[in-house]
């Protein structure tokens, strides 16, 4: 046992250096490869500073801080150095660098000429107006012998308890073998009640006359077994627990809001819950008892529930995913879990099936990796805006007064765009947290809508679309949260100016209904909204998929804030719309009362 157990420790030991070196190996390679790829996209100028200016390179390497770094260079074609940044105590090797475009970048091991030690090299091209001017490469030490020192300590407590519980199983085991003479006596003792006596052996009792003596016991017990009238009655028992019991298991399996699915070692349905109907279109009376040939008509699950019939995989966990036939939308994903013995982790039962629908789930993933696109491009545009006009500013002498003018009116309507994107993603996210709180005030609707209005004007203006607002002056004061309604009514106006034709025309409107209900409406005459995406429009991350939304900035988040904001002061907000004639947003909620506005004050 103790054998096994050092044999097991030195598995462990071996299996966790691999994977030690396979991280190590695979971090050098995802830092060299970053920094050689990074730095042949910038500038020449860049990589090859002059006198006095900083390095991008060395700006790269600080950031990392790799413990295995070795020197980062930039060579000409000849092999001459340009620029180098070095660890201590390293030296940069000779290396001769690949001829053909197709090779430029890559990696190769090389030796370092002070003391011998492998390095890991990476090398990307240089470009000088678009001509190949050099090389960039980056070399980094493989110290895998160092991998496993870090780890001895932590080994040696892993070694420990295996060790430990190996030699005190081995004792407890030899001192359980003890006990066997006085269970020998006891079992003779247990014969002579029935009148029986068992053979009593000549010489010291060995584990061989145990056993003996303990099958004489057996025999002797079933021989009287007829004897037990409470045995039919403890049977009943039984019989009426087990099937309590079952009956619990499968209204705890039933509960369960996934479909299920219990199979035995040969691939047979034993139980399978209503859920798991409408996900196989079949139903359980075709299901239990039969082979899944019969039933299934997936390949792909059939393929997963055969490789558990009479399979050692049986006792390992395994998933799959596939999409269902009669519905291209829907994702299933199908776990399966051994089902061991309680008693014995050697015995199995059977496996467990778990059919869960992920549609939602993977649409959601799909959706945020689109949103970080779009998010990317809508903020790389305004900077890459800002940039450009920030250049012209810094030749301002060149420049006329309209020009100047003309250019901090451009940063400051992308800042502005940035602006608008990043308050709508921290929002959103107090709204998804639960940490945003309203602050109720007593406002004046009318100034609410003017003040709006007014900051969208000259958006409106540099689009070519005409902006109206038509407001009563009687229109009444309502208790909301100011800076939050406006974030709402401004997202709305943006978005009709933005979906509007030059020559077009926005109307913002407001007015008092029954009840004490207030709608504000704003209509455009822009491209419009088809019906089949009026129903999606206030869901998160969601842009009508057609040529005239995709030529339009945006982001998906506007609407889904509007309507989320109007839905915390209780009231809705709805669409109607028509492709190329435009669409009108409407708001409706409940305004209090004047008497309640002023005892509230």
């Amino acid at each position: 046992m103790i054998a096994a157990s050092l044999v097991v420790i030195a598995i462990v030991s071996v299996l966790l250096y691999k994977n030690l070196t396979r991280l190590h190996e695979e971090k050098t390679r995802v830092h060299g490869v970053a920094l050689t790829r990074t730095l042949s996209s910038a500038e020449y100028s860049q990589l090859v500073p002059e006198t006095g200016q900083s390095s991008l390179m060395r700006g790269l390497v600080n950031v990392q801080g790799d413990e295995n770094f070795a020197y980062a260079i930039v060579v000409n074609l000849a092999g001459e150095k340009l620029y180098e940044i070095t660890s201590a105590g390293s030296i940069t090797p000779a290396a001769t660098m690949p001829a053909e475009p197709y090779s430029w970048f890559g990696e190769h091991n090389v030796i370092s000429p002070g003391d011998g030690r492998q390095i890991r090299e990476f090398f990307a091209p240089v470009m000088k107006d678009g001509q190949l001017a050099g090389f960039i490469r980056a070399g980094y030490y493989n110290q895998q012998a160092t991998v496993m020192s870090s780890q001895i300590s932590s080994l040696g407590l892993m070694a420990l308890p295996i060790f430990l519980l190996t030699t005190l199983s081995y004792f407890l085991l030899r001192r359980e073998i003890k006990p066997l003479s006085q269970l020998s006596k006891k079992l003779e003792q247990a014969s002579l009640s029935y009148g029986v006596q068992v053979i009593t052996p000549a010489r010291d009792q060995d584990l061989g006359d145990f056993i003996q003596r303990f099958d004489q016991f057996i025999q002797l017990v079933q021989s009287r077994a007829h004897e037990l009238n409470t045995e039919s009655l403890s049977s009943r028992t039984g019989v009426h627990l087990i099937t309590y019991k079952q009956e619990k298991a499968e209204s705890a399996l039933n509960s369960i809001p996934d479909a299920v699915l219990v199979i035995d070692d040969a691939c047979i349905p034993t139980f399978a819950n209503a859920k798991l109907e409408p996900i196989l279109g079949v139903s359980r009376a075709e299901i239990i008892g039969r082979q899944p040939q019969e039933w299934c008509k997936n390949k792909e699950v059939l393929a997963f529930l055969l490789r558990f019939r009479n399979s050692p995989s049986s006792k390992r966990s395994a998933n799959i995913e596939y999409v269902s036939e009669g519905n291209p939308d829907q994702r299933i994903s199908v776990a399966a879990y051994p089902l061991f013995s309680p008693r014995d982790q050697t015995t199995l039962f059977g496996m467990l099936i778990i059919f869960r629908d992920i549609s939602k789930e993977y649409l959601a993933k799909q959706a945020g990796a689109e949103f970080v696109s779009r998010v990317s491009h809508e903020l790389k545009t305004p900077l890459n805006t800002l940039a450009t006009y920030s250049e012209l500013l810094l030749d301002h002498a060149s420049l006329t007064e309209a020009e100047q003018v003309n250019t901090v009116n451009v940063i400051r309507d992308e800042v502005e765009r940035m602006t608008g994107l990043i308050n709508n993603l921290l929002n959103i996210s107090k709204m998804d947290s639960g940490t945003l709180q309203l602050v109720r005030k007593r406002v004046k609707l009318h100034d609410l809508m003017q003040d709006a209005f007014d900051s969208m004007s000259n958006n409106a203006l540099g689009k070519g679309v005409e902006l109206e607002l038509k407001i009563p002056p009687d229109l009444g004061s309502v208790r909301l949260d100011k800076d939050l309604f406006r974030i709402a009514i401004d997202n709305l106006l943006s978005n009709a100016i933005k979906y509007s034709n030059p020559g077009g025309k926005v109307t913002v409107s407001a007015q008092n209904l029954d009840n004490d209900q207030m709608q504000i409406s704003v209509r455009d005459q822009g491209i419009g909204i088809s019906p089949e995406d009026c129903e999606k429009v206030f869901l998160k991350y969601y842009r009508a998929n057609n040529s005239e939304t995709a030529s339009r900035s945006g982001h998906g988040l506007g609407l889904y804030l509007a309507k989320q904001i109007v839905s915390l002061h209780h009231g809705t907000i709805t669409v109607n719309s028509e492709p190329g004639k435009g669409s009108e947003f409407i708001i409706t909620f409940k305004a209090q009362p004047v008497q309640l506005e002023e005892s509230q004050d």
